[in-house]
């Protein structure tokens, strides 16, 4: 496959992360201004804040945008609230949120502020009401203070303002994934929540916790008392107990029915849907189960130390083959020996297997996987608990019809259309399915959008379920960056 490797200078990045805490930083990565260069945003946990202006060619440079450079934050959101056709940002911080409106040109103007959202790991734009305006649900964790703890749910009243939180899940909560579980048209909610276990992979995994287990939220749509959401992980076989990070929402096994890969404090889980449509994990069948690590130290032990503690994950095709790589950033489970990434690639017979990924050893937190540079193949943008942010490129030739990035323009959807689901029908038969910004991963936020390696295939469709309801299509071969609008 194509080489990862450190990007020269590090594009010209200097931001140092730093906390006292186990808990990261935040990250984002999302075009500000308008140039289709994705622009980076990180904060400490507690105090400061750069944004990175992309200026082309893996070189950023901090500028000053109206966002108060002092603010530390948890997690970001990086979206357009207001449906004005550019992107505002959600720092959330400790019992905080501050909302900060885009003047058009990727500077800023404070909006207002979100007081009592709790102790947040995780902000997650979706339109759960479908009414075409993204809402905002905050993954809370409070080791301390169950109330913190408690996750908020708040609903785009239009612009960029919100009523007041409904408490909805509680847990030591880190990320949210939205996507629609049962098929009725809405996008429901799986919530990570870790209750402080560990699982070596090679023995029965824990039972019970007196810890909330991982929460399924079936949106269930308004009545007459506001929302109304039911809790049916266990339903859908998803409420063991795990130390779970985040959720990676996609298709898997190539059954053209969205999966859900699990970070975890050892074995990880890729539950897949099985005929009655639950989740079974199939982590192991399918090669992903990376509990422990696999060096001279650990070679014999059973040590909890050297499970793997998984933190993000990003599936997306580096080599651009047309199937998916997933990347898995760890962190310390022990102090003084950071753990390296995890790489695994698969062909047409869908099984993965390990790689070296060549991004070295970081105590890794946020992750995001996109194009920076804009040269056809993705990259990847590390945040860890401490020290420098670090970006890595993508190194080769990639040909332009190997690659397809779709960016969708909403009307009755949000503007850009968050939530949407997308498949790609291949020449071959094969079919890629996506799911527009689904979130999932702690302290990050990726750009709206569905990149698709195409490898020596051609498309043949392209299709859109929109969180509207209504259906697009695009009708192929067609390949590089298009834009769907929503007629």
């Amino acid at each position: 496959m194509n080489t990862i490797a450190p990007a020269a200078s590090n594009g010209g990045i200097v931001f140092v992360y730093a906390t006292d805490s186990f808990q990261g930083g935040a990250l984002a990565v999302v075009d500000l201004d308008g140039d289709d260069l994705p622009e980076i945003v990180a904060a400490r946990r507690d105090r400061g804040n750069v944004v990175l202006r992309n200026r082309g060619g893996l070189q950023f440079e901090a500028v000053a945008t109206g966002i108060d450079a002092s603010l530390g934050a948890h997690a970001i959101a990086a979206v357009d609230l207001d449906n004005d056709g550019d992107r505002d940002v959600v720092l959330a911080a400790a019992n905080v949120a501050y909302l900060f409106a885009n003047q058009g040109n990727g500077t800023f103007r404070e909006a207002g502020q979100l007081i009592d959202s709790g102790m947040t790991e995780h902000v997650l734009a979706t339109d759960l009401d479908s009414d075409g305006a993204l809402d905002l649900y905050f993954s809370n964790y409070d080791l301390r203070n169950a109330s913190n703890s408690e996750n908020r749910l708040y609903r785009n009243n239009g612009g960029i303002e919100f009523a007041p939180a409904v408490r909805l899940g509680a847990g030591l909560s880190w990320a949210a994934t939205a996507f629609d579980v049962d098929d009725d048209g809405d996008r429901d909610l799986y919530v990570a929540n870790d209750t402080l276990v560990h699982d070596s992979g090679d023995a029965p995994p824990p039972t019970t916790s007196t810890l909330p287990v991982d929460l399924l939220l079936r949106n269930d749509g308004r009545g007459r008392d506001g929302w109304r959401f039911t809790d049916v992980a266990a339903d859908f076989g998803l409420a063991t107990p795990r130390s779970s990070m985040g959720g990676l929402v996609g298709d898997f096994d190539g059954d053209n029915r969205l999966d859900l890969f699990v970070t975890n404090f050892g074995a990880k889980k890729l539950f897949v849907r099985d005929e009655t449509n639950h989740f079974v994990d199939r982590a192991a069948e399918l090669g992903v189960v990376a509990a422990r690590r696999n060096d001279v130290l650990c070679a014999d032990s059973q040590a909890p130390y050297c499970l793997l503690l998984s933190w993000s994950a990003a599936a997306s095709d580096f080599d651009l083959d047309g199937f998916d790589e997933l990347l898995v950033d760890n962190g310390v489970a022990v102090v003084g020996d950071v753990p390296p990434a995890l790489l695994f690639t698969r062909g047409d017979e869908l099984v993965f297997r390990e790689v070296t990924p060549l991004i070295g050893c970081i105590d890794a937190r946020g992750l995001v996987v996109t194009d920076l540079d804009l040269d056809g193949d993705q990259d990847i943008v590390v945040a860890p608990a401490n020290g420098l942010l670090q970006i890595f490129e993508t190194r080769g030739r990639p040909a332009p019809q190997a690659w397809l990035r779709v960016l969708l323009h909403g009307h009755a959807s949000n503007r850009e259309g968050i939530g949407a689901v997308i498949a790609v029908r291949m020449s071959s038969g094969r079919m890629q399915t996506r799911v527009v910004a689904p979130g999932g991963t702690v302290h990050s936020a990726s750009p709206p959008e569905a990149f698709f390696g195409l490898g020596r295939d051609r498309v043949d469709r392209v299709e859109i379920l929109w969180p509207s309801g209504k259906r697009s299509e695009r009708i192929g071969p067609v390949f590089g960056t298009i834009v769907v609008e929503e007629l």
